[in-house]
């Protein structure tokens, strides 16, 4: 069997891009934080639910390569909603004071401050309650810095 790529497979169910827009209101752009980020195209306000996350609940004991390999937030620290087609989460990046949250249930992303339309939408991902190995992986520092 031969597999396609994902941006093969978007092209061929005749998809004009290579993610699922799962965050109503959003487009992914060039970032100054870090590469692609998230940007909202309207004002949102703080406490809005924005979207539902989805996905696979797997503990990290059972697929711990899941951390490096496939879009993912914890719901713990041993378990993880993972994603194997990138989606709108993919693109949003860190910040220490972020505009949006994941709800204590892991599940619900809510707008944490004012969003003005435009303006890219950041999460702290440090609120997670993420694993001690990808607390500890080489790359984590970013995590730490201003």
């Amino acid at each position: 069997m031969d597999f396609l790529s994902l941006t093969s497979l978007f092209e061929a169910v005749g998809r004009p891009r290579d993610f699922i827009a799962t965050f109503p209101g959003t487009r992914p752009a060039t970032s100054t934080i870090h590469g692609q980020g998230l940007f909202s195209l309207h004002a949102m306000k703080p406490g809005q639910h924005l979207c539902r996350l989805d996905g696979q609940a797997v503990a990290l004991e059972d697929f711990p390569e899941a951390l490096h390999m496939l879009e993912w937030n914890a719901i713990s620290r041993t378990l993880l909603l993972i994603r194997p087609l990138r989606t709108s989460f993919g693109f949003l990046n860190h910040a220490r004071r972020p505009n949006l949250a994941i709800a204590s249930n892991g599940y619900d992303v809510v707008v944490a401050a004012a969003v003005q339309p435009g303006e890219e939408l950041t999460l702290d991902y440090l609120a997670q309650p993420l694993p001690p190995s990808y607390l500890e992986a080489p790359g984590s520092s970013y995590l730490f810095g201003s």
